[in-house]
């Protein structure tokens, strides 16, 4: 088992990646061969903080036993975290457990959902002259108008979110924000994710109409859209493949784990803002509702980061409520607009 020489400068090691043998990295440069079972846990470690790396079985001129390889530019935070790792299971210490890496969620919620946001779409721009109920009635009593909003008319932060200007608009919002919640439920299930993305765009629309105040007037899902952006980049720095862990080990002093957590946070909310950038601020966009519904997500994702790493998430009965009441606020909403 040997390591191979960094190549020089970025492009070299993105195009010809070497990788590098973690064992002699860990223990201090002792070159050893690995059984089935500890490969596998170092594996896990380096899959729960996204650590490239591959396992190989030796030859048996090298020897029985397994190696973990990472890519060169990896070794020394690869090196770290196995290290980490060794540390708080070392003897008389409570072990930490291994992640499960499998997703939390499905796509279905998510898929029925947005069905459900383009389902109604179709049905508003339909005229019912015998209710007295056309298309500009939805709109009337709906969209996001910052001095209605202002003066007491709360329903229009939800309503608003399943207004659309036309079917493109729809559509786009659906498959868009469709790919984000999912991605959120995967981590923190449908129940939560959804009822997080439909609170931070409410919280972004809030936040728009006391900012632009009247006459400002908006729909749309992508407030909601950038607000399950936000939940998701929140959350990464607690993600462990398909569920959420701790701020830290067992026993890391605190400001170990703030410094790791602000380190895990900055690429997610970095990709966060580029996508702001790309998709937010086009024309006839509302930015201000994209950049509020982002940073709703990075504060109620945050929080919810925060819970389910110390009291674990939601029950499947749980998340199947949350998953109701999310859907709930917006029809909640519109009962309230129609009666009100």
């Amino acid at each position: 088992m040997h390591s191979h020489e960094i190549p020089r400068g970025f492009l070299g090691r993105a195009v010809r990646p070497s990788w590098t043998e973690l064992a002699p990295l860990v223990l201090d440069g002792e070159a050893v061969a690995l059984d089935h079972a500890t490969a596998r846990q170092w594996s896990l470690v380096l899959s729960s903080r996204h650590i490239p790396h591959r396992q190989r079985r030796l030859r048996p001129d090298q020897g029985q036993g397994y190696s973990i390889q990472v890519q060169a530019w990896f070794a020394e935070r690869a090196a770290a975290e196995i290290r980490l790792y060794l540390e708080e299971n070392a003897p008389g210490r409570h072990p930490a457990s291994l992640p499960d890496l499998r997703p939390v969620s499905g796509p279905e919620p998510t898929l029925a959902a947005m069905a459900l946001l383009v389902l109604f779409f179709w049905a508003y721009n339909r005229a019912y002259p015998g209710l007295g109920v056309y298309p500009a009635l939805w709109l009337e009593l709906g969209s996001a108008d910052a001095g209605r909003i202002l003066s007491g008319q709360w329903w229009r932060l939800f309503t608003a979110l399943t207004l659309h200007g036309d079917g493109a608009h729809v559509l786009g919002n659906a498959v868009i924000g469709g790919v984000f919640v999912w991605l959120a439920s995967r981590r923190l299930g449908a129940g939560l994710a959804w009822l997080l993305t439909m609170l931070s765009g409410g919280l972004g629309n809030m936040i728009n109409s006391m900012v632009l105040s009247a006459p400002h007037n908006a729909i749309g899902f992508s407030t909601a859209t950038f607000g399950a952006a936000g939940v998701l980049a929140a959350i990464a720095p607690f993600a462990v493949g398909g569920g959420l862990h701790g701020l830290g080990l067992n026993g890391e002093p605190l400001a170990r784990r703030a410094a790791r957590l602000l380190r895990s946070a900055l690429v997610p909310v970095a990709a966060g803002l580029g996508l702001l950038a790309m998709l937010g601020t086009g024309e006839n966009t509302d930015l201000g509702a994209h950049l509020f519904g982002f940073a709703a997500g990075l504060l109620l994702g945050g929080l919810a980061g925060v819970g389910a790493s110390r009291t674990g998430l939601p029950s499947p009965l749980a998340d199947g409520a949350l998953y109701a009441a999310a859907l709930a606020l917006p029809a909640g909403a519109w009962a309230y607009a129609w009666l009100a």
